[in-house]
């Protein structure tokens, strides 16, 4: 058996070269492949105040040195809702006057080339005077932290384990 296995690797080897020198078999073909770089958008809306036009920052960015050129559409609240043309630089709209609440803007991005750039999509959610029941305090959050009890058996565990490992270093 052994025989007849040394046998066939010794035929099936130089087959398998001079097949692979003539080229029998599947044709190399490259993987798919769009030379599109994807963008990314961001939007960002300054504190305004009740009443107030609310002004939306949207800037499009792309991996490399290549600004993405085209047009963004900004919509608020499905009531309002343009089209501005993007050259490159942050693009400011001035939108409607809002309300007290919870507003939602959206923005999408639409490349001239698309064989250059992908399109990319944001949204942010606005508060104008409401406070949220998860801002309450100061400035910072409250975050707590761990319960003492834990924080003290941590420390003693992990003292606990030093002096182990450094008795047991001590006998060898």
């Amino acid at each position: 058996m052994r025989r007849y296995l040394v046998l066939g690797s010794a035929v099936a080897a130089p087959l398998a070269f001079l097949f692979a020198l003539i080229g029998v078999g599947s044709p190399a073909s490259a993987d798919p492949y769009t030379p599109t770089l994807p963008a990314s958008c961001r939007v960002a809306v300054p504190i305004a105040l009740v009443g107030d036009r609310v002004v939306v920052r949207v800037r499009v960015t792309a991996a490399g040195n290549l600004q993405p050129t085209g047009t963004v559409s900004v919509g608020v609240d499905r009531t309002f809702s343009t089209t501005v043309r993007y050259d490159g630089t942050s693009a400011e709209v001035h939108g409607p006057r809002l309300s007290r609440g919870e507003h939602r803007v959206r923005v999408s991005f639409v490349p001239d080339d698309p064989t250059k750039f992908s399109g990319c999509r944001d949204a942010v959610t606005v508060n104008l005077g409401v406070e949220r029941a998860d801002a309450v305090g100061g400035a910072l959050p409250d975050t707590g932290g761990p319960h003492l009890g834990l924080l003290l058996a941590g420390i003693g565990l992990v003292a606990g384990g030093g002096g182990l490992v450094g008795r047991g270093r001590r006998r060898t």
